[in-house]
């Protein structure tokens, strides 16, 4: 069942007043059920959803350190997509890409190259976290990705209608390879894991799991990818799956903020409109570099 939450918040930040009216952000993360999974692919009885065996660890890679070479990255470095150039702006708007449905925004003159989010929602839907994101927006300083987002509960668990949705966009627009962004949250977090440890790992500079109700490592390390990538998780609530997906990407050599897992206002509650704003602004200025 689908449980939602309506929140209006007035937050005054450096003096500033931002007034999120009607902001809907999901209030639970029961979609699915199954076990918080490990690197093994085994599950605990715990009745959260897991995600199974969607990597091998950290690989032997040494946090910081880059071993690896960085001819062989894909998408190059420094590079972008080429894309033929879609349409601008858009705002919302349903699209199709191999059978995937989702919805988008692009600014009305985004930058050459330009950055890109891909979001699995949680059980607010995709239309519901278009209204956040773009509410969110300039706040943020998100107003200039692109951001493209699937219902994580029509999606849940397949990270590869994210790696559709990655292929179409990069085909349509000239997206900065450096800029790439993977946002989870709550049902969306299955998903997320997959599309962002395994499926298309060397694709993403940052990666935020929100109200996390998973678990999984990285499949490769920074010295295997031949950089760094930035994570973070945000708890709302579930401490302990927030700490794993940390501690899997530490490991694996991840650029981390202080604290990691996130700690700051809403994580100990699901569905935090505070933490889902510390989530957007995670994101600008994180960039791919060889290290």
């Amino acid at each position: 069942m689908r449980v939602m939450k309506v929140m209006t918040l007035t937050m005054l930040m450096l003096g500033i007043a931002l007034s999120l009216a009607a902001c809907v952000i999901e209030d639970d993360g029961d979609s699915g059920s199954g076990g918080t999974s490990t690197s093994s692919g085994t599950s605990s009885s715990s009745g959260v959803g897991g995600v199974g065996g969607l990597g091998t660890g950290a690989g032997g890679g040494q946090p910081g350190g880059m071993g690896g070479s960085t001819s062989n990255i894909q998408p190059p470095l420094g590079e972008s997509s080429h894309g033929t150039g879609g349409p601008a702006p858009v705002s919302g708007a349903l699209q199709q890409a191999g059978g995937v449905s989702y919805r988008l925004l692009v600014p009305s003159a985004p930058a050459q190259p330009t950055p890109l989010m891909i979001v699995f929602s949680g059980t607010e839907g995709g239309q519901n976290m278009i209204s956040n994101l773009t509410q969110v927006a300039e706040y943020t300083g998100t107003d200039g990705i692109i951001r493209a987002v699937l219902d994580g509960v029509d999606y849940y668990g397949d990270g590869a209608a994210g790696a559709t949705v990655l292929d179409d966009l990069r085909a349509q627009y000239d997206i900065d390879n450096d800029r790439t962004y993977l946002l989870g949250e709550s049902a969306g977090t299955q998903a997320a894991l997959q599309l962002g440890f395994q499926l298309r790992q060397s694709y993403f500079a940052a990666f935020w799991a929100n109200d996390v109700n998973a678990t999984a490592v990285p499949a490769q390390s920074a010295s295997q990818l031949g950089f760094a990538p930035w994570g973070q998780a945000g708890p709302g609530g579930a401490f302990a799956l927030a700490q794993s997906i940390v501690d899997g990407m530490e490991a694996a050599g991840y650029q981390l903020p202080v604290p990691a897992p996130y700690a700051g206002a809403g994580a100990d509650s699901h569905g935090s409109t505070e933490q889902f704003l510390a989530a957007m602004q995670f994101f600008p200025g994180k960039v791919r570099s060889a290290r």
